[in-house]
């Protein structure tokens, strides 16, 4: 269930999103501060992160990858990313 804060905002829990796999592919919504992270590039989620008394959303850390090399890893909420349906070491599907 989705939790109202103080601040009016609607925080997403990780039971009312889609629960990603693991080494499945997301897309960033947005730049991700003190980072080479921006929006749009691509990454593999590598944890399930449970919210704390300090970060009251969901989350992931993930691997990026621009041009076939690591460039950071990192933690974000849940909302921040768009999950794609690949898989990191599984073919893509032909359609």
């Amino acid at each position: 269930m989705a939790r109202l804060y103080e601040t009016g905002i609607l925080i997403p829990s990780i039971k009312t999103m889609k629960q990603a796999e693991l080494f499945q592919w997301v897309e960033l919504k947005q730049d991700v501060l003190d980072s080479l992270v921006k929006q749009g590039d691509r990454g593999v989620i590598v944890d399930h992160l449970q919210p704390t008394k300090t970060q009251k959303e969901a989350g992931y850390t993930i691997e990026v990858f621009k041009n076939g090399e690591t460039l950071d890893l990192i933690s974000v909420p849940i909302s921040w990313v768009t999950l794609l349906p690949e898989f990191w070491g599984k073919p893509k599907a032909v359609i």
